[in-house]
């Protein structure tokens, strides 16, 4: 359902809702936000408790400095890579639309809340993407690749961004697989989740002609 709602969103005029809105209307698309995704996250944490596995079985293990190492040189490494391939994507008309700057607050307490729904993104969507749906699509089709379950769980994964167009869900997805791979390669949610993060929450801090 969680993609099926990006993709019947409101498409192309995805962008005139964006920049119409007001700051009121804004902060209640942001809270919204948060509500959602936390809801996202209980149902994940009911499946695992009905399963009786836990989180942990997820791979949101007690974190380590070596977590935060992880996720900086990822995010470092994961910024150069992303600006490559949309560079690529314009070149054969696929721009990112850039709308998305709009949701962006520049009040002090906006900003507030842009990081409350940078960490909720980063540890709801990391939970929900790679620890379950990659663990339980293994699961179900008793593999020991994690070929598949990267698959599919990237290409959801950019199908929940459609509101930024097709560029972006390529784009998206393309972040999703190098997601997947930073958790396999880490065994841990919490690499995946500091570079998430910190990828949401530059935004409100770089001046609105930078993004």
């Amino acid at each position: 359902m969680y993609p099926g709602m990006s993709l019947l969103g409101p498409g192309d005029d995805v962008g005139e809702l964006l920049k119409n809105m007001n700051d009121g209307m804004r902060m209640v698309l942001l809270l919204s936000t948060i509500i959602f995704q936390w809801g996202v996250f209980a149902l994940n944490y009911l499946a695992v408790y009905l399963e009786k596995t836990g989180l942990r079985g997820l791979g949101l293990k007690r974190i380590r400095s070596v977590d935060f190492a992880w996720g900086g040189a990822f995010f470092l490494a994961a910024l150069l890579i992303l600006s490559g391939i949309a560079w690529l994507l314009a070149q054969i008309g696929l721009e990112l639309p850039g709308e998305t700057a709009f949701l962006i607050p520049t009040d002090p307490v906006g900003r507030v809340v842009w990081v409350l729904v940078s960490f909720t993104a980063g540890f709801c969507e990391e939970v929900a993407f790679r620890g379950y749906l990659m663990t339980r699509i293994r699961l179900l089709f008793k593999s020991q690749s994690w070929i598949l379950p990267t698959f599919i769980s990237s290409v959801l994964f950019g199908a929940c961004h459609a509101y930024q167009g097709l560029a972006g869900m390529i784009l998206i997805t393309v972040y999703g697989i190098m997601f997947a791979l930073l958790y396999i390669r880490t065994g841990s949610l919490w690499p995946c989740i500091i570079a998430h993060f910190f990828q949401d929450v530059m935004y409100a801090f770089i001046p609105l002609d930078m993004r």
